[in-house]
């Protein structure tokens, strides 16, 4: 058997939590920029394991890496350079939820952007990925919901 992730080459400090059951995995950690790829790694992983269809698990993973990207951008770091974030993926009967909860209590503001500029194409694209999302602003911050529907199965007769 081997690990969802290798963390032999891993900076020391990174720190993070995790628990995975009954078709639900609650991540909290610590991230850098550098380290999005090994938590789309883990939820891939566990997308699959649920044998979630691929066109969900890429709009999912998707969604996950806009919402942790907004993390690393809007969120103040600690002395490490790592920013604070709670991941909770969850397999649904009819689809796959997310919140991704971080320490920022404004919520995500709707911009037009230059169609040339790098950035500011966030929201759009997670109501364009995502089949339902909605905002809660908490006392510690705020948690984004995002919701994809899987296909529907045929019924048998």
């Amino acid at each position: 058997m081997r690990p969802l992730v290798d963390t032999r080459e891993r900076d020391a400090s990174v720190r993070a939590t995790s628990r995975s059951v009954d078709g639900q995995l609650d991540m909290s950690f610590k991230i850098r920029a550098g380290d999005l790829g090994i938590v789309r790694n883990i939820v891939a992983a566990h997308l699959c394991w649920w044998r979630v269809d691929n066109v969900t698990a890429f709009r999912m993973l998707t969604v996950v890496n806009e919402l942790l990207t907004n993390v690393l951008q809007h969120t103040s770091a600690d002395a490490d350079g790592c920013r604070t974030a709670d991941l909770l993926l969850q397999k649904v009967p009819d689809g796959v939820t997310a919140i991704v909860r971080d320490q920022d209590p404004c919520p995500p503001v709707y911009t037009s952007r230059d169609l040339l500029a790098e950035g500011g194409r966030g929201l759009m694209l997670l109501r364009a990925l995502a089949d339902d999302t909605s905002v809660s602003v908490t006392c510690a911050g705020k948690d984004v919901w995002v919701f994809i529907r899987t296909p529907e199965t045929a019924e048998c007769f």
